[in-house]
């Protein structure tokens, strides 16, 4: 065999080998890519994503849970539904008026459904329901968040189970059933599902080094959202308000039925008492003597805090139905407020303490919230109308 052949038969073995190893790491590469991609959009499906929400619940996982539910989408779908017809029931109000209260609610939607993602995020963080604070705090944007919110109900739900998870392209449903706790109704709520994320392949022509030689090589590298398939929205929130809903005004009305005798008698006690408390504060000169100081502070002591612990140990006998808890724990507040102002006071005008008058007077604008809380649960009830005012 000449020098020409066998230079030849060896460039040609070279050339062999090399284009194995190419192949060879080729399909390793390939095989790999595969597996990758694989158990990656296995993960990345509805079934997935509902499991991840479930477990996030469960374990206070907030991130997790952000992963897998749009707060923005879900609250703003959720809002309109609780919103929509919150006014349509009020006779008192002329169809312009109901027109602008239903504008103002929409004017407000995003920093209310803001607040809403806020409660949520600590809920499922920390355990606890916590209103927020900023422009939501008290009435400062018009509006009672803490009653919004005890409208909607989501403090009283319980989960229970998902099923009847289905996969539609981009889009998939799921049934989340659940128990709304205070009525102890069951009810299953229809989620949408959209895909956000992006998987796949994606080719780019590399050069390196590989065996001592420079190769030309399609790179592979994978795109995908971490994010995956969210919950969109509660497509039937609307009908769990309108089924649950009356149950809880069915069991106000109950009960504001059962205390309303309670309720006037106490009116019409705070009514004389308040008149006594202008007369004990008359004065010519403009200035209380410290004998009017000592029995206006005694008549706070021994007269009206007295019958104002005596009305709520008079309501807290009554039986309370579950939907009207709410109403009832409202009421125990307000008392329990008022006392303290009451406190306050008696101690400042005894003493003739400014700093505890100055507490007591931000104690009554707690109690005027607390107390304009009650009068409206009482005005959504359907009996509202035939009932004296709650003092």
């Amino acid at each position: 065999m000449d020098d020409l052949t066998w230079n030849r038969r060896i460039r040609a073995r070279k050339r062999r080998v090399k284009y194995e190893r190419f192949f060879f790491l080729l399909l390793l590469i390939v095989g790999l890519s595969y597996f990758i991609w694989d158990s990656v959009s296995r993960t990345k499906t509805p079934v997935y994503a509902m499991n991840k929400v479930v477990e996030s619940i469960e374990t206070g996982d907030l991130e997790n849970f952000n992963q897998h539910v749009d707060l923005t989408a879900v609250t703003t779908h959720a809002y309109d539904d609780l919103t929509g017809d919150l006014f349509k029931n009020d006779e008192q109000l002329s169809m312009s008026e109901r027109l602008l209260f239903e504008n103002f609610y929409v004017l407000i939607r995003p920093q209310i459904c803001q607040g809403a993602i806020q409660v949520i995020n600590t809920r499922i963080d920390s355990g606890n329901w916590t209103l927020p604070e900023g422009i939501l705090k008290g009435r400062q944007l018009g509006i009672d968040f803490e009653l919004l919110l005890e409208r909607s109900l989501i403090r009283n739900l319980k989960f229970v189970s998902v099923e009847n998870i289905e996969h539609q392209g981009e889009k998939a449903t799921a049934d989340i059933n659940i128990v709304e706790e205070r009525t102890q109704t069951p009810f299953t709520f229809k989620v949408t599902l959209e895909n956000f994320s992006e998987v796949g392949l994606q080719m780019s022509g590399n050069y390196f080094e590989l065996f001592g030689e420079t190769w030309k090589f399609p790179g592979l590298s994978f795109a995908f959202d971490d994010n995956s398939w969210k919950i969109v929205s509660v497509d039937n929130y609307k009908e769990f308000l309108e089924t649950v809903t009356p149950l809880i005004q069915n069991d106000v009305e109950s009960y504001i039925e059962s205390t309303a005798e309670i309720v006037d008698t106490y009116n019409d006690i705070f009514y004389g008492e308040q008149m006594n408390f202008i007369e004990l504060q008359r004065t010519s000169s403009g200035t209380l003597t410290a004998s009017q100081r000592e029995n206006i502070a005694d008549y706070i002591s021994n007269t009206i805090i007295p019958n104002l612990q005596q009305r709520q140990t008079e309501l807290d006998k009554i039986p309370v139905p579950n939907g009207a808890r709410y109403l009832a724990d409202l009421r125990a507040q307000s008392t329990y407020v008022t006392i303290q102002a009451w406190k306050f006071y008696a101690q400042g005008i005894s003493a003739n303490d400014a700093v505890a008058l100055g507490t007591a007077a931000s104690i009554h604008k707690q109690e005027l919230i607390i107390d304009q809380r009650i009068e409206e649960v009482i005005k959504n009830s359907a009996v509202a109308k035939n009932l004296p005012e709650l003092p």
